[in-house]
């Protein structure tokens, strides 16, 4: 999948975290297209926040709608994702967990 993320010039995903930071990244443009009737929607909270921190652009899932965001989208604009670094989170889970 990496390799095929590598070469794309754009790339349209449900919001689902895995997909979206997989293609995040890669450095790719990114149109996310949240499902609706997953688990309280928690799709269009992740695609929104996405948007919000102009990483990534956002759609319906309409054809209409992902044709528009197609259209306006402008590589050159979105922020360059940067991945966090866990490891502060993880090592606290451990010793609350007392694993350390």
């Amino acid at each position: 999948m990496l390799d095929l993320l590598s070469k794309a010039a754009l790339v349209v995903s449900h919001a689902g975290s895995g997909s979206v930071f997989e293609a995040l990244g890669a450095n790719r443009p990114l149109i996310v297209v949240p499902n609706p009737i997953l688990m309280d929607n928690h799709q269009a909270e992740l695609a929104e926040h996405l948007e919000r921190a102009g990483v990534a652009a956002c759609a319906e899932p309409r054809a209409a709608s992902l044709a528009g965001a197609v259209r306006a989208l402008d590589p050159s604009r979105l922020a360059r994702y940067d991945k966090g670094d866990a490891g502060a989170v993880a090592a606290r889970l451990d010793r609350l967990m007392g694993r350390t």
